[in-house]
């Protein structure tokens, strides 16, 4: 066969070997993977908000069909990076965060809630509120970036009565040391701890007073707009199907049977 047929059969046959190339993974051109987005969080995967934290956003990235990476930074870097846009976003803060940090989109579905509190290790420490801090001469610790934690315990103790620290780890060592009375933590961190190998068993995480419970939502870069309106959906749908409590509760069952 040759001539204009012969011509006009094989471009019919190179479209159509063309067509079943860009239906293989990578495209006939070996395009690239979709770049994923990425998240930046402080708690390792082996903690229950890391656990958490990656098993909701990872089911949410999967249902909006967007590839995602979490990584694993200390607080005021995880702060900055997110501000300059060299990571795409936050998975957890609260709902104040928006406002000192206008690079950033709050998603306005949360993720999860952490109720915030003062911890210790003496049986005999005991206060009926909050504002009754400043007259017990205790001194007091916090993880350093931890909004809620610093601006409560500013309001009540003096700079000298005052330690931020960097890991709630070292906090809950202090309290052992006798070199604070009391930490301020999440509920989440302070679980964590009380079933590692190190605090297992210790009495760190009985709870003296709450300070209170937030909401904590994922924070994107403004040039990720469309896609906080697509996560916030994804959110509202998982809670609607009772996932992100299940996750909750099965972390927190796994975490206690280490």
């Amino acid at each position: 066969m040759t001539g204009p047929r012969a011509r006009r059969h094989c471009l019919a046959a190179a479209l159509a070997a063309a067509a079943v190339l860009c239906c293989l993974p990578g495209g006939a051109a070996g395009a690239p993977p979709a770049t994923p987005i990425v998240l930046g969080t402080s708690q390792p995967e082996d903690t229950v908000s890391g656990m958490l934290q990656r098993r909701i956003y990872t089911e949410a990235f999967r249902r909006m069909d967007v590839p995602l990476q979490i990584v694993v930074f200390p607080l005021q870097r995880l702060s900055i990076s997110a501000d300059q846009g060299s990571i795409d976003g936050d998975v957890a803060r609260v709902h104040g965060y928006a406002a000192s940090h206008p690079e950033l989109l709050r998603v306005e579905e949360p993720v999860y809630e952490v109720t915030w509190s003062l911890f210790a290790v003496n049986p005999a420490l005991q206060l009926g509120s909050l504002a009754a801090l400043p007259e017990t001469g205790w001194r007091g610790t916090y993880l350093r970036g931890v909004g809620v934690c610093e601006s409560a315990l500013k309001r009540l103790l003096p700079a000298d009565r005052l330690i931020d620290v960097t890991s709630d780890a070292q906090g809950f060592n202090m309290l052992r040391l006798g070199r604070s009375e009391v930490h301020c933590t999440a509920d989440l961190s302070a679980f964590t701890l009380q079933n590692s190998p190190e605090f297992k068993g210790s009495t760190i995480t009985r709870r003296v007073v709450d300070i209170g419970t937030f909401p904590l939502h994922p924070y994107l870069h403004r040039k990720h707009a469309e896609l906080a309106t697509r996560l916030a959906a994804a959110l509202r749908q998982m809670k609607a199907e009772g996932l992100v409590e299940r996750y909750r509760a099965d972390v927190l069952r796994e975490v206690e049977r280490r």
